[in-house]
Formats: C-alpha cells, sequence, structure tokens
C-alpha cells in the first residue's frame, strides 16, 4: 500500500486535530441546550446552522483522507483537490442534512406525531425544571447540570417519542403535568420576571416625568394667557400707531407736492386768466367776438397742455377762480349809483332783463383770480383727483385731523383684523378695535389651540394618545400606555397591568393568570386538536418545532459524538504513520486493515461495557422501557446508538465546554448564523415539500401569503390600511398591515403587524 506523503500525512493529522475542537464545542453545546429544556427557536437555529457548518467540514476531511495517494503527488495537486472536494462536500452535506431531515422526518410527519412530539417535549422540560418525577428514575434535579444529567434530558424527549401509546398513558395526568411544569417553570425564573418587570416600572415611570413636565408646560401656557393677549394688545397699538405716523407722513408728503405744483403752474394758470381779459378787453366790440374767440381758443389750448402736466387730468379754467359772495345790499347799491350816473337808463335795462328772464344785472357770485401760489396749493388739495391719489396710496381720505378719528377709522378695523387674522386669531367681520373682550377671548383660544397642537405633536412623536394632566395611576391605566406596555411585555401582558406593583401582587396579577394562560395554550393543543396540528393549521410548526426538538438532539448527538471519538482514536493511528510510514508499509494488507478497524469496533462497544450510568443501571429502569420502545418502534441498531449515547457522551461533555471557554468559537460565530441561514434559501426545491416549494417561491418572488386563525368562530376580519377584502390565503406585498377582528360579545382586536415574505399564519387570541 502507497501512503501519502509525509507532508500531506502531517496535515491531515493537523486538520483532523483541528476539527476536532469545534465538533467537540457543537457536542457540548447541543447537550447543554438541549438538556435544560426546549430552547428559544434563534438558539436551536444557531445550534443547527453550526453543526451542520462543522459536519460540513468533517466529511470533507474523512473523503480526503481516504482519496488516494495519487491526488497528492505534489502540493499544488494535494490543494486543488482539496478545494475542489470542499467545492462539492461542504454544500452538499450543509443542505443534505436539512433537507434529509425535513423532507424524510418533519414534512412528512402526521398530526398525531406532531401532537406527541408537543407532550414529549412538554414531559422532557417538566423533568428538567424538577416539575414532576417519575418512579424508579436515578434522576437527580438538584445535579441538574451534570454531565449525566444534561445527556440524559437531551435524550429523553425521544425516548418519550418513541412509545407511541405516551398520550394514552398520559392522558389523565397530562393536564397536572402541563400546569406543574408550567408553574414550576414561572416561580423558578420568579426573580428574572419580577426584574423584568421593575425595568419595566423605570422606564414608565421615567415616561411618566417627561408627559408630567409637558403638562405643567401646557397649563403655565394656559395660566400665561392673560400676558400674552397683553402682548397681542401691544402689537395692535403698536401697528395703529405706526400706521398714523405714515399717514401724517403721507399727508406731509402730499402737501409739499401740492406746494410744488402751486408754485410751478399757479403762474401759468394766473397768465391764462390774465392773457384772457386782455382778449376779451381788446376785442370787446361786436363785430369783433370771432377774432375774441379765436384769441381765447389760443389760450385755451395753451393751458390744457399745460395743466395736464400737473397731473390731475384735466381741470376747468374755472376751477381756479376766487368765488366771493355778492351780498343784496351791495347788489342795490350798485344798481342806484349806476342809475345815477346813466340817467336811470341802466335801471330800465335791468327792469327789462328781469322781466325777460334774466338776472338784471344782479349777482350773487363774484370771480376772481390771483397769482397767490396759496391758492392755488389749496385748490389742488382740493381737487378730487388729487384726493384720489392720496386714498389710492394710503388707503385712507385725506383730512384725517386726529389719532382717536384715525383708529376708529373702517380702514383701520380692517388692517387691524387681517393683520390679527394672519397672527392666528379668529375675529368676527364686525369685529371693531373698541371690543376688547371679544379680542382677549380670540387671544385665549388660539393659545390653546397652540397648546393643544404641540401636546399632540409632542404625543405623536412618542406613539401616544394622552390627555393632559393625568395622574400616575390614569397614566398607567391609560390604552395608549397600556398598549406600549403591552408591546414591551408580549405575551406575559395582562389587561390593565400596573408597574409598581409589588412582588405579591406581580405573583397574583401577572406571574399566576400567565400560568393559567400557559397551561390552557398547551392543553389546547394536545387536548381534542389534533386536526391543529395538519399542515397549514395553526399548531403546524408548533407540532414541527417540537417534533425537531425531540427527534434532532439524539441522532445529531449520536453522529457527532461517534466522529469525536473516532478522530480521536485515529489520531494515535495517523502519528504514527507519519513519525514511522514504514511500519505500516511493511504489514501484510491484512494486518493494516486490522490495526484499522480495531479502534471503530472497540469505539463500538467499550463505552456501553466499561463506563457506567444510572438510568440505565437497573433493567426495569424507565430509561430502559423507553429503549425497548425505541427498539420495537424503529430497530435494534438505532437503540444500541441511543444506550451508547447515553453512556458515552457524559465522558466527553465536559472536554467541548472546556474548549469553549478557552475559544469562545460558538460564541464568535453568531454574527455569521444570519448569512449562513440564507443559505438555506438556495436548497434545490426538488429536495422541498410541496408546501415548502410554495413558501420559497413566494419568499423569492417576495409574496406574503396570509392566514389569520382567530381562537372563536363568526369573526370579521379585516385589513385596515388596504382596498382588498381579507381572504384565507391572500396574497399580499411584505409591509406593515393594520389588521382588525371583531365578533361578537368579544373585544374587538386590531394591531399593525410586520408581514414578511412567504407563508405567514397570525393566530388572533380575542377576549
Amino acid at each position: 500500500m502507497r501512503l501519502k506523503s509525509t507532508f500531506w500525512r502531517a496535515t491531515f493529522l493537523i486538520l483532523s486535530a483541528a476539527y476536532l475542537i469545534p465538533e467537540a464545542i457543537f457536542n457540548a453545546q447541543l447537550v447543554s441546550l438541549i438538556g435544560l429544556g426546549t430552547p428559544e427557536e434563534s438558539a436551536l437555529e444557531q445550534l443547527e446552522i453550526y453543526g451542520r457548518a462543522i459536519s460540513g467540514i468533517g466529511v470533507t476531511l474523512l473523503i480526503a483522507d481516504l482519496l488516494p495517494a495519487k491526488f497528492y503527488k505534489s502540493t499544488s495537486k494535494g490543494v486543488i483537490s482539496l478545494l475542489i472536494l470542499a467545492a462539492i462536500i461542504w454544500p452538499t452535506v450543509y443542505f443534505g442534512q436539512k433537507a434529509l431531515v425535513e423532507n424524510l422526518l418533519i414534512a412528512p410527519s402526521s398530526s398525531q406525531e406532531r401532537e406527541y412530539a408537543v407532550l414529549s417535549a412538554v414531559f422532557r422540560d417538566a423533568l428538567a425544571i424538577n416539575a414532576l418525577e417519575v418512579a424508579d428514575l436515578e434522576y437527580d434535579a438538584q445535579e441538574m447540570k451534570t454531565s449525566e444529567n444534561l445527556t440524559f434530558l437531551a435524550l429523553f424527549g425521544g425516548l418519550l417519542y418513541a412509545d407511541e401509546t405516551l398520550a394514552d398513558n398520559l392522558e389523565s395526568h397530562k393536564k397536572d403535568i402541563i400546569k406543574q411544569f408550567v408553574q414550576k417553570k414561572a416561580y423558578q425564573d420568579f426573580t428574572q420576571h419580577f426584574q423584568d418587570y421593575s425595568a419595566l416600572y423605570d422606564r414608565l415611570s421615567g415616561n411618566y416625568s417627561e408627559y408630567a413636565k409637558g403638562s405643567n408646560k401646557y397649563n403655565q401656557t394656559l395660566a400665561d394667557i392673560p400676558n400674552r393677549e397683553q402682548g397681542y394688545w401691544k402689537n395692535v397699538e403698536q401697528e395703529v400707531n405706526q400706521g398714523w405716523e405714515k399717514y401724517q407722513q403721507a399727508n406731509k408728503t402730499f402737501i409739499a407736492r401740492a406746494e410744488a405744483r402751486a408754485q410751478k403752474y399757479g403762474p401759468k394758470i394766473y397768465q391764462y386768466h390774465e392773457s384772457t381779459n386782455r382778449c376779451s378787453e381788446k376785442y370787446k366790440k361786436y363785430s369783433q367776438r370771432s377774432r375774441k374767440a379765436k384769441c381765447i381758443e389760443r389760450l385755451h389750448a395753451r393751458y390744457k397742455r399745460e395743466i395736464d402736466k400737473a397731473g390731475l387730468g384735466y381741470v376747468e379754467p374755472s376751477y381756479w377762480l376766487i368765488v366771493e359772495d355778492v351780498s343784496g345790499l351791495e347788489n342795490t347799491a350798485n344798481t342806484l349809483l349806476s342809475g345815477l350816473l346813466t340817467g336811470g337808463l341802466t335801471t330800465v335795462m335791468q327792469g327789462l332783463s328781469l322781466a325777460t328772464g334774466g338776472d338784471g344785472g344782479i349777482k350773487d357770485k363774484r370771480y376772481k383770480y390771483t397769482d397767490d401760489p396759496e391758492h392755488y396749493q389749496l385748490k389742488i388739495l382740493q381737487h378730487p383727483n388729487f384726493q384720489a391719489q392720496f386714498k389710492s396710496e394710503t388707503g385712507y381720505p385725506m383730512g384725517i385731523q386726529t389719532l382717536t378719528t384715525f383708529r376708529t377709522h373702517n380702514v383701520t378695523q380692517q388692517r387691524i383684523r387681517k393683520s390679527l387674522t394672519e397672527k392666528g386669531l379668529t375675529l368676527s367681520k364686525n369685529w371693531k378695535i373698541t371690543n376688547r373682550n371679544e379680542f382677549a377671548q380670540s387671544v385665549a383660544n388660539k393659545v390653546k389651540a397652540d397648546a393643544d397642537k404641540q401636546w399632540q405633536q409632542a404625543m405623536k412623536k412618542k406613539g401616544l394618545d394622552l390627555p393632559i394632566n393625568l395622574d400616575w395611576d390614569s397614566f398607567q391605566l391609560h390604552p395608549s400606555v397600556q398598549k406600549k406596555i403591552k408591546l414591551q411585555m408580549g405575551d406575559t401582558y395582562v389587561h390593565n397591568i400596573k408597574s409598581d406593583w409589588n412582588q405579591a401582587n406581580f405573583k397574583r396579577y401577572v406571574l399566576d393568570p400567565n400560568i393559567e394562560k400557559r397551561t390552557q395554550r398547551y392543553l389546547d393543543m394536545i387536548e381534542d386538536a389534533r386536526q391543529h396540528f395538519e399542515d397549514g393549521e395553526k399548531y403546524a410548526e408548533v407540532g414541527k418545532q417540537a417534533l425537531r426538538s425531540v427527534i434532532i438532539p439524539p441522532i445529531s448527538m449520536s453522529l457527532s459524538l461517534f466522529l469525536i471519538c473516532l478522530t480521536l482514536i485515529k489520531l494515535p493511528v495517523k502519528l504514527v504513520e507519519v513519525i514511522k510510514p514504514n511500519w505500516l508499509e511493511g504489514q501484510r494488507k491484512s494486518v493494516t486493515f486490522a490495526i484499522k478497524s480495531l479502534p471503530p469496533i472497540l469505539l463500538i462497544i467499550l463505552p456501553v461495557m466499561l463506563v457506567g450510568n444510572q438510568f440505565t443501571a437497573q433493567t426495569n429502569s424507565p430509561v430502559n422501557y423507553f429503549l425497548v420502545k425505541v427498539e420495537n418502534a424503529s430497530n435494534s441498531v438505532f437503540s444500541y446508538a441511543l444506550r451508547w449515547t447515553l453512556h458515552a457522551q457524559p465522558v466527553l461533555h465536559p472536554m467541548g465546554l472546556a474548549f469553549e471557554n478557552k475559544t469562545n468559537i460558538y460564541q464568535n460565530t453568531k454574527p455569521f448564523i444570519h448569512v449562513l441561514a440564507k443559505l438555506d434559501e438556495q436548497l434545490p426545491q426538488w429536495q422541498l415539500s410541496n408546501n415548502q416549494k410554495k413558501n420559497m417561491k413566494d419568499v423569492i418572488k417576495g409574496i406574503t401569503r396570509l392566514t389569520i386563525l382567530p381562537n372563536v368562530e363568526n369573526t370579521t376580519i379585516r385589513i385596515m390600511n388596504i382596498a382588498p377584502k381579507y381572504q384565507s390565503g391572500m396574497h399580499l406585498k411584505p409591509g406593515a398591515y393594520d389588521i382588525q377582528v371583531s365578533a361578537n360579545g368579544y373585544e374587538t382586536y386590531r394591531e399593525w403587524h410586520q408581514l414578511l415574505a412567504g407563508e405567514q399564519n397570525l393566530e388572533v387570541i380575542l377576549h
């Protein structure tokens, strides 16, 4: 027989010794985890993935060591051979273990087997915490963490499961067993439960302190309303005064503007009237009337061109004349004087004029023109167009003389109302500045509305909906706070829980009701509910998980332990091959075969013969009874493998614990478990059951298949944030959904749920 080169023999010796460490750690973690009861799903997942990964390495090394020497003629050829072999063997073992277990044991399991598995797991866990005793079973709960006890408990679930009459045998005791188990477990962990509950008080009291500060701030805001009203009123007065100052300034500006125009256009207007009078004097004869008209027309055209530049539009020349009243005495005196001077002729003419409808020369008005600029300034200020310009620029008419008049003016009222509206105050359309009471009420309404808005925003950020000024007890019991507490406490939440109960009240109001609730949940699963363990029903996954926890540990433990022992025994032989390779080469094939075959044979036989075990020491012990049941249910080989494990495992369990304490390999793999778990999604679909295939497709496509499983019949199920009506198994996109379930006589259930891709069975409990 041609051996591999010394380099490769030494390499495989080192690799085998190195592999022994993580494999022994897996074996010890498996025994410790399962031996203490059913683990959390995440812990079981880490154990499973770690074990499959290490098994892949172990099988790769085993096959690599069996390859003929020709694959290792050179270092490069040997490395390439190892890499190719690892690329084939490791994924096959990693995926294959899961596929075989799921397809051969878990997926095809019946509802009855799943129900048995749940009961077996409960029985094992109850025994682990000394919640029940089995006659003639040498089990010391005080030494629960010894290697022998842990090994026994890790295998015990599988031993129970092998007894097909288990359910019948325990039918009359299962309720007491389950309640005792749940109660014992809860009381055993009472200190931890109460510490977790006390942490709830710390968080909630801190939240209440913040809430109380917010309430005080809100109350202070309302108490400060009079000061806020004074502040708003001060702004009103300031706005009125500023408006009055602007009005006065605009008035001065327009007076100055009128004065400037009077200085510029007054002389031109005066010149127009002077020239017009000269035309009248020059062409006063009747025969010269046309020349007079042309003269005046020419002057008027020039006047029009000039007056248009004044910015008032066209203004009749007569507008600029000075109008004086003529008294009756003055008219009489003028008539008498004129009559005397004309010998009574004018008196006769006046009489004829009056008789024919004329004024008889008697005038009540006298018109004059002047070159005084002040006269023209006044006339410009009085002109309607100039007044309109002022109002257009200021909004007010000219001529407001006092602040009081300006303050009560309609325009001022409108502007103040608009300004206050922009600041958020609500006033009636006919509100006036004199109505202080309505103003004060409007300010109070705005301050309160702003305070309410800020309060609601603060509550929204915290995900709460609380009113103001709740005391401590009302705060705790408010539905919004209770909802937060329920999210934190999860399954242990009880209705209207308080966070400041002492230990006695905590036990009475929280722990004991949870014991009853969990006991009933177990009973619901195993009492007249076998149909609910069928695929797609509400307890199917629970049953499968229980099946994994009772079937996989015995198989994994036996195989892992066998590989460890085989490696340990083969290491000396490999060491001889490295140190004295010629010694084996010189032996006959039969001798070599015997040397290599003897260790595995001794490994199979010696532990049962030489290593004692308290659980199998008596032939009529319960463990031997269950081993017989295993042999009857399967075969004698499997029964012997379990017996061999019971004897060999306690010896090597401490070694795996020691390796982990020194290296922390298992703990350090936690960050990589999620990455390896994703590899399971790459399992070839032909290896999966039909239901698993469908679920895998949904995960890949990003589809959620939702089934809601209420605990009562005749329910109304609605998904509030989407339009389509709920149907069992309906397809949705992964995401958050607001689910409401109601039924007559029950409290309506409504919660948000984050749904992942794949099949999602949501169990809803109505109270």
